[in-house]
């Protein structure tokens, strides 16, 4: 029965975090243009090679330390002073990017223009790593063990959908208007969106401000705290080794299509939505589930699911399967996958984090999981380049040998770790009958059953 208007939510309500998944979707908004494919496009329009466009790329995974560093200041400013600090002031710098999209023309543009722009995506990540440090530990100091799973999943839904929303948008702009005035667009579309993201943070609840060490004493204990033997380190290794497997899959699959087979930028935007309405269905099926069944059959399925990817792309280049018809479905499961995997760690990490040190330790996590998965495109990029601007087939190919070996390679790992204690209901095939669009959530419990280990899942994880 429906609670009645006013009154108070329930435990298990994610009422209470409504203004979080507004500020998600509003912020979807800003970063999918300031540092996604619009950014790509307007920086080779404004005459930037790839040296240039690599380097903009880069920056969002090597500005990703400075959250470390920004937690240092938690005691001070707090976890939502220093969010809306370092969301407010790198919204100012979209600004320079809607003056210099009104100099796009044909047939070239002032280098000074690639330059200013490179200054802005680097200001953009550098305030963008500043404030994202308090963003999972404030959410964790809210969010109730109960509900944990289901908001991260709800979070990935709300991301999957405003991606397929501005993806949409921008494709309609760049088919419908002078290349130079969709981009002033889609810029100000992102100010707008940063502006009204920046909002959503100031109705969400504070809480307490943690207790961590200085500057000083955050470089001190990084290093203990990722090398000390422990849960913690057994998952960080996991968690580098499955971003340094997959973060590269995307742009060199996007990059082998645009190269070897000439699909079109349409076509390439339209693959990209694929990959995010894929995060977005998948959360929708599951976000109930995890909380009941906990994170490890989560982390299984997307395992597999990277599998399955890899296998297309080996038996689309090395026996020549006719799959270009089928790449939309391969950038769904991508999609799917990686929306799996983000909503099962969000939900383990708690486990393996003790909440005197939580800031910190997940604030490395992030940036040594970024680094690895940013450090992906460029040693496989190097491995893979061809003659010209083509491609090495077999190197490809073995990239993706790579990922299968390496999916596996982590499920084994996981097997020996401790998971929390879960009720997971057994496979009932006649309720997927009776209810069809549960036909995803009974394939994660026959993965589940199939691989993990016998006996259910024992008692809590250790700490840190």
């Amino acid at each position: 029965m429906q609670a009645p208007p006013g009154a108070p939510p329930a435990a298990d309500s994610l009422r209470p975090f409504r203004p979080a998944l507004g500020f998600t979707f509003f912020n979807c908004l800003n970063w999918q243009v300031a540092i996604g494919s619009p950014m790509v496009l307007l920086v080779e329009a404004l005459g930037g090679n790839a040296f240039h466009v690599g380097l903009c790329f880069a920056f969002v995974y090597l500005m990703a330390p400075i959250q470390v560093l920004a937690t240092a200041l938690l005691p001070r400013f707090g976890f939502k002073r220093l969010m809306m600090s370092g969301w407010g002031l790198r919204a100012l710098f979209l600004l320079p990017c809607i003056a210099l999209a009104d100099g796009v023309r044909a047939g070239g543009t002032a280098p000074w223009r690639v330059y200013a722009m490179v200054g802005s995506v680097l200001a953009f990540t550098f305030f963008r790593a500043f404030g994202s440090g308090a963003w999972l530990p404030w959410l964790y100091r809210l969010l109730p063990e109960t509900v944990r799973g289901r908001y991260f999943a709800t979070e990935q839904l709300v991301t999957g959908v405003a991606s397929v929303v501005i993806l949409v948008t921008c494709m309609v702009l760049f088919e419908t208007l002078p290349l130079r005035h969709a981009f002033m667009i889609e810029y100000s579309i992102a100010f707008g969106g940063a502006a009204l993201s920046y909002l959503a943070l100031g109705r969400m609840t504070d809480t307490e401000r943690p207790v961590t060490s200085d500057l000083a004493g955050v470089v001190r204990e990084t290093p203990g705290i990722c090398l000390r033997p422990g849960a913690f380190r057994a998952f960080l290794l996991v968690a580098c080794g499955f971003a340094f497997a997959t973060t590269a899959i995307a742009p060199l699959g996007i990059y082998y299509l645009r190269v070897e087979s000439g699909v079109s930028a349409g076509d390439i935007l339209f693959y990209t939505m694929m990959q995010y309405a894929g995060t977005a269905v998948v959360s929708l099926v599951t976000r109930n589930e995890i909380d009941r069944r906990g994170a490890r059959p989560f982390f299984y399925t997307a395992a597999v699911i990277f599998s399955v990817v890899a296998a297309f792309w080996i038996a689309m280049l090395a026996i020549g399967f006719a799959g270009r018809s089928f790449f939309p479905f391969a950038c769904f499961a991508l999609g799917a996958g990686a929306g799996l995997w983000a909503a099962a760690y969000q939900k383990y990490l708690p486990v393996l984090v003790p909440v005197e040190n939580r800031p910190l330790v997940l604030a490395i996590y992030g940036a040594v999981t970024a680094f690895a998965g940013g450090l992906a495109p460029v040693v496989w990029g190097l491995a893979v380049r061809g003659a010209g601007h083509g491609m090495n087939r077999p190197a490809f190919i073995a990239f993706f040998v790579f990922v299968a070996a390496s999916m596996i390679g982590i499920v084994l790992r996981m097997r020996r770790f401790v998971f929390p204690t879960v009720v997971a209901d057994r496979p009932d095939l006649g309720v997927v009958v009776r209810r069809p669009h549960q036909v995803f959530t009974y394939c994660i419990t026959l993965i589940d059953s199939s691989i993990g280990p016998a006996g259910g899942e024992p008692g809590a994880s250790p700490k840190l």
